[in-house]
This record gives structure tokens, C-alpha cells and sequence, in this order.
């Protein structure tokens, strides 16, 4: 007599039929709801991560254009901007539009070089006289938790 221990009970009363192949249908929900338990944290640890690259890219953003704004004061001499030159929010680095400050030239001079690498930004920006971003708004017009000019 050969003793086939607590397994071969298990194997034989639940795959039914000697020889018979395959997975159990408990073996497979096992598995689904690992799965299931698995795809939901990792969902749950992505979430936030959107959020906080976005607050982090604006902060970026905002350190670059303040850079721009103090380097084009200084290579112009100017104490403040000049009159007009802070508007309403303005994505435009050009100076065609908004904050009437050229901060970026498609053809770079000695005369006229590039403050900023591109033309638009992704983020909207005020600024005042004095050439301090004031406030800080999204493409839609709503403002970025987390980004706020310091």
C-alpha cells in the first residue's frame, strides 16, 4: 500500500478524473486576485507622482523665467522695467505679447541674445515692475498648487 500523503488527497479530489491536466479553478482565483492585489498598489503609488512632477517643473520653470527676467534688467540697466512691460499673464517669451519683455530672440545678437532656451513656456507668468514674477497660472488659467513665486 503506498501512502500518497495530505497532496495526492488534494490532487485527486479536486482535478477529479485520473490524468486530467490544468489548473484548479481556486489555483487561477489565487492568482487573479494576487494580481489584482499587486496592479492596485502599484496604481495607488503612481498617483501622487503626477501631481508631484508637475509642482516640480513649475517650480523649475518659474526659477528659469526669473533668471531670464534678472538677466535681461541687468544687461540693459534697468533699475525697473519699462512702462508696459508687465501685463497680464503671458506665456509668450518673445515680447510680442503680454509681458512686452523680450526674453527670448529666435536670432540671437550680442546686442539681443536669448534669456530664455525657448519662446513659449509651459506655465503663464505676471510680473511687476521690478521684474518679480507676481503670480503664476496654468495654460487654462487656474493656478498650480505648490507654485508659487518665492
Amino acid at each position: 500500500m503506498q501512502r500518497q500523503g495530505l497532496y495526492g488527497w488534494f490532487n485527486k479530489s479536486l482535478r477529479g478524473k485520473k490524468g486530467q491536466q490544468g489548473f484548479t479553478l481556486i489555483e487561477l482565483l489565487v492568482v487573479v486576485t494576487i494580481l489584482g492585489i499587486l496592479a492596485a498598489i502599484v496604481t495607488l503609488s503612481l498617483v501622487g507622482l503626477t501631481t508631484n512632477a508637475s509642482v516640480q517643473s513649475c517650480n523649475a520653470e518659474y526659477r528659469t523665467v526669473q533668471s531670464a527676467l534678472d538677466a535681461y534688467m541687468a544687461n540693459n540697466n534697468y533699475a525697473t522695467l519699462p512702462k508696459g512691460a508687465q501685463g497680464s499673464f503671458t506665456n509668450d517669451m518673445t515680447g510680442t505679447a503680454g509681458g512686452n519683455v523680450p526674453l527670448y530672440n529666435a536670432t540671437p545678437t550680442a546686442n539681443s541674445p536669448n534669456y530664455t532656451r525657448n519662446g513659449t513656456t509651459q506655465f503663464e507668468y505676471q510680473w511687476d515692475q521690478y521684474g518679480r514674477i507676481t503670480a503664476i497660472a496654468d495654460n487654462k488659467g487656474g493656478t498650480v498648487s505648490g507654485c508659487v513665486p518665492h
